[in-house]
């Protein structure tokens, strides 16, 4: 019981809460970098044997299959990739084990490897295989590369060398794979044998596997004609991939609507056309697509009718319970003391109460993520001392009082009371914040920048048209843009370089991204051309193609401006949105903020 703890033993925890560098429940927001340490199955038990069972069929038959999970802001999709994520290294670990004593406990999947692979706020169409390619790579690892090559080329196309002093004839394995995997295939094949038997040309064989531009001098020197970045070449390394390793790879695509919010309708279906290629086409897979339930209704009536009709059945996410709450409060506080080499104090919910948790619950209905959020703001108000231990108690109890009996088929209402409007007023400001986490990759910084770009020109009365996704012609190589302006009489090109963030300098890959621009331009099939890059990006080429070639106009961002951009371009552009219009509208005028709206908390004080 609360009252067992004496006055000690409360200010002693307190101190702790006071003092650690990082409070209880500060990730609120689950994401899919950062694993969760804390797990509630119940609410999608049901969801996890299904996954289970679609992996056992794939692993017998090998035919791919797709199965979307549905729920609101907040309710785990991003959290249940971790929790396989979890699922996957339990797994691993018996299966190991299973080939020693050959047990494996009924609950556990037959023998069956398998990987999760988080492929994060899906890009809009451009380079969206070389987007799914990089995840697998980066997610396993890039033995992967030699899994697969070594299988290929020493048990499959006769790599082997015949005897002491004789050397496989590389161009005879060559050509054994190209008969396995013809056309399309063959510079994968070409890449993946001489990874294998050239040690002089591994670097650079490994170099094109992993995605990496490589100058034309380069790919001369392999024998390849063509780049991963491309959809085809991309998706035959995926097929060859999953064809030649010993596990069930599964997909999960999270914020499935991103596509949308980001880029419009669309970028929307030729994603949905990615994915059908994915399904139909690799062997192999699991795909799970995350998406917000609200959204559903409109990617089914976006998706053709043969995707419709092999997809698994839909599966919601349910709300957490009362006593998952409760659960989920007290091993993540468990953990907290744990982490401060502490033993839990005797009362598991402190410094919250029973009463407290029960009015958040009622708050939120059982949204994981708003009640974890509502958790952490009541312990701030205690570390911060706006409030008291025994103030909280005392309110849950008042609470619990005066709580009108809910009538018939009407919500309950409860009757808030000073101090308690305090807490009412604090919930309202909580769930009325922003519900999703902005992820600035490449492809959202894109479309941001040209959403901003369509506003202005809009407001400022331009005459223009845009295009994502702008391909043009380099001698046989099709070469791809990330947008197209026409404004004014001139071609302008935006283009941003394949990094994971805009934290750290863009290195290789700006210069490859200001080569495309350079090519462009002297193809004629751009005039000028806009380069949006991390601040600080720098390197002896990156700096002379930039420096030597005025049509190209540099943008530096970082994450944090990065955010703001893409948050704000379709209300009001921030000012590096309104300079990447000034660049192809000269005469728009100076940047103006937005007013500064009135808080909320103003006009309570008021």
């Amino acid at each position: 019981m609360y009252s067992e703890l004496s006055d000690d033993d409360k200010e002693m925890y307190l101190d702790v809460l006071r003092e650690a560098p990082m409070l209880p429940f500060s990730n609120f927001v689950s994401r899919g970098d950062i694993p969760d340490r804390i797990d509630i199955a119940r609410p999608r038990s049901y969801f996890d044997r299904e996954v289970y069972r679609l992996v056992r069929q794939t692993s017998r038959d090998r035919s791919s299959r797709l199965i979307p999970i549905l729920g609101s802001a907040g309710t785990g999709k991003t959290h249940t990739y971790h929790s396989f994520k979890d699922m996957e290294r339990e797994n691993r670990k018996k299966l190991e084990q299973s080939s020693e004593d050959q047990e494996i406990e009924v609950t556990q999947i037959e023998p069956a490897d398998w990987t999760i692979i988080y492929v994060p706020s899906p890009p809009a169409s451009i380079r969206v295989l070389l987007h799914v390619y990089t995840c697998i790579i980066e997610d396993v690892g890039p033995e992967i590369l030699d899994i697969v090559s070594k299988r290929l080329v020493f048990e499959k196309w006769g790599g082997k060398k015949a005897g002491i002093f004789q050397k496989p004839k590389i161009d005879e394995v060559i050509q054994k794979g190209i008969r396995e995997f013809p056309g399309v295939f063959a510079d994968c094949v070409k890449a993946l044998v001489t990874y294998q038997l050239d040690k002089n040309k591994k670097p650079l064989a490994e170099r094109w596997l992993l995605g990496e531009d490589l100058d034309p001098e380069e790919l001369s020197e392999l024998g390849i004609n063509s780049v991963v970045e491309e959809d085809d070449v991309c998706l035959a390394m995926i097929k060859i991939i999953t064809e030649n390793l010993d596990r069930v790879l599964i997909l999960y695509f999270d914020e499935l609507e991103s596509p949308y919010r980001m880029h419009g309708e669309v970028a929307e279906r030729k994603f949905l056309e990615i994915l059908k290629r994915l399904y139909n086409e690799v062997k192999g897979l699991v795909i799970i697509i995350a998406v917000l339930k609200e959204i559903w209704p409109r990617i089914l009536e976006i998706a053709d009718q043969p995707l419709r009709s092999r997809m698994e059945p839909e599966q919601e996410l349910k709300p957490f319970s009362l006593n998952d709450l409760k659960i989920f409060y007290s091993r993540s506080m468990e953990t907290f003391w744990d982490d401060n080499n502490l033993n839990p104090p005797l009362y598991p919910l402190f410094p919250l109460n029973e009463n407290l948790i029960e009015m958040i619950f009622e708050k939120t209905k059982g949204n994981p993520r708003n009640s974890i959020k509502l958790c952490r703001r009541f312990i701030d108000k205690v570390v911060l001392e706006e409030m008291s231990v025994e103030e909280l108690m005392k309110i849950g109890v008042d609470i619990v009082a005066n709580a009108k009996p809910p009538q018939q088929d009407e919500e309950e209402i409860i009757d808030f009371s000073k101090p308690r409007e305090v807490i009412k007023k604090t919930i309202e400001e909580i769930l009325a914040e922003e519900e999703y986490v902005i992820d600035v990759n490449p492809s959202s910084v894109a479309g941001a920048a040209l959403k901003s770009v369509i506003k202005i020109g809009e407001e400022k009365k331009k005459k223009f048209n845009t295009q994502m996704e702008f391909k043009f012609m380099l001698g046989k190589r099709s070469q791809t843009l990330a947008a197209l302006v026409e404004a004014e009489g001139k071609k302008w090109g935006l283009e941003i370089p394949s990094i994971k963030t805009f934290d750290r300098s863009a290195g290789v890959a700006g210069y490859y991204a200001a080569k495309r621009l350079k090519d462009a331009i002297d193809e004629k099939a751009i005039d000028k051309a806009i380069l949006i890059v991390p601040k600080g990006s720098s390197g002896a080429k990156f700096d002379m193609i930039i420096n030597n070639n005025s049509e190209i106009h540099k943008v530096e961002l970082d994450n944090e401006s990065g955010e703001q951009l893409i948050a704000s371009a379709l209300k009001y552009p921030t000012e590096q949105g309104w300079e990447i219009a000034k660049i192809i509208f000269p005469d728009i005028g100076d940047y103006v903020p937005p007013p500064v709206e009135e808080s909320t908390e103003d006009q309570y004080n008021q």
